[in-house]
């Protein structure tokens, strides 16, 4: 997913604009699995440590991010990935 260094602020982030992936210079992005997920109102979307999102607000709406603590079945991706 071209992930910026590991330095902050940077880290955890993709260099691709994923709203206009640019395919010439990230061709493996197009390789990327999705969901797409809408929520309605008092709904919550839960995603485990370390996955990436992408987020279009479609109404005024509040986020709130924390992490969860990692579960050893998402390491050897996580450790793929460079973390």
């Amino acid at each position: 997913l071209s992930l910026f260094p590991k330095e902050p602020p940077s880290a955890r982030h993709s260099a691709v604009d994923w709203s206009d992936p640019d395919l010439q210079s990230y061709p493996h992005f197009a390789d990327a699995r999705t969901n797409e997920v809408v929520l309605r109102p008092g709904e919550v979307l839960y995603l485990p440590t370390n996955w990436f999102h992408y987020i279009i607000s479609l109404t005024l709406n509040f986020q709130c991010n924390t992490r969860s603590g990692i579960n050893t079945e998402y390491m050897k991706p996580i450790h793929d990935c460079g973390f």
